[in-house]
């Protein structure tokens, strides 16, 4: 199993942001990704699939203490090299995990059609496992059917602690969101629907403890963490599930009628 990092999420009013910034400033420095940018923010964008059930979304709702999301993942604007990472993110109550396999956007059709990682995945130096990443992405979304229901867009600020590098600390802003979109929809923004007007998300990911610090910021900006997933949050507000559920039919369009796995489930470890 992949190494496992604990996730806290805040729901913030955005009047507040300036002065939350301001009082993290000393101790964190902005991510290198971020700090290339003109306002020191990245676009993240994420298609997120589910079964004809929404079984995933169904998960979130319950509350189960274990549970996974399937989905593509871009950033910012699309160039002719933009890579594109094909994810499972899974969830052991509050720790996350995540398979990540990156290749160009380009070949995301092929990629589809074919289930040749071999022959599109990028191989870089910080992806150790990226073939069997990808082969657990296409399995799962072959053997349960699925396919996409939201296109999940938004801006982030992203910082680290300056004592302790796995500490990152996100302000995710702007929440934006397209239903039932198809791979080419990944990096558009015209006709986006926004959700949570008025707040932003404060997410805190780390593996080796709370620092005192922290939680004293914390405790002048935050309420209690709040259970927020973007995906839910995003379904909820276009309504997909309750249409789903009145028309009694299968609203979202299939997307693997061709796809071809050409591996056996015993081939990739760790499927669930």
């Amino acid at each position: 199993m992949k190494s496992m990092r604990l996730e806290y999420k805040y729901l913030i009013p955005k009047p507040k942001l300036n002065d939350l910034r301001e009082a993290l400033i000393p101790f964190v420095n902005v991510d290198e990704y971020a700090q290339s940018r003109s306002q020191k923010e990245y676009t993240v964008r994420s298609i997120y699939f589910d079964t004809m059930r929404l079984d995933d979304y169904q998960d979130k709702l319950a509350g189960l203490k274990i549970r996974k999301k399937i989905r593509i993942r871009a950033y910012n604007e699309l160039e002719e090299d933009s890579l594109v990472f094909l994810e499972v993110k899974r969830k052991y109550e509050n720790h996350i995990s995540k398979n990540r396999s990156p290749l160009l956007y380009y070949d995301l059709d092929q990629i589809f059609q074919s289930g040749d990682v071999d022959n599109f995945l990028i191989k870089k130096k910080n992806y150790l496992d990226e073939r069997n990443d990808a082969l657990k992405f296409l399995y799962l979304l072959k053997i349960k059917n699925c396919s996409p229901v939201v296109n999940v867009v938004y801006e982030r600020e992203a910082f680290f602690s300056k004592h302790d590098s796995t500490l990152r600390i996100t302000f995710d802003k702007n929440l934006r969101s397209l239903a039932l979109p198809k791979l080419s929809n990944l990096y558009k923004e015209f006709g986006l629907q926004r959700a949570m007007r008025g707040y932003f998300i404060l997410e805190i990911k780390f593996y080796n403890g709370f620092p005192q610090w922290l939680q004293n910021i914390l405790g002048k900006f935050a309420t209690a963490r709040r259970a927020l997933s973007k995906y839910t949050v995003c379904v909820d507000n276009h309504g997909i599930f309750n249409r789903h559920i009145s028309d009694n039919k299968l609203l979202i369009p299939s997307l693997l009628n061709g796809f071809n796995i050409n591996y056996q489930r015993d081939s990739v470890k760790n499927v669930e």
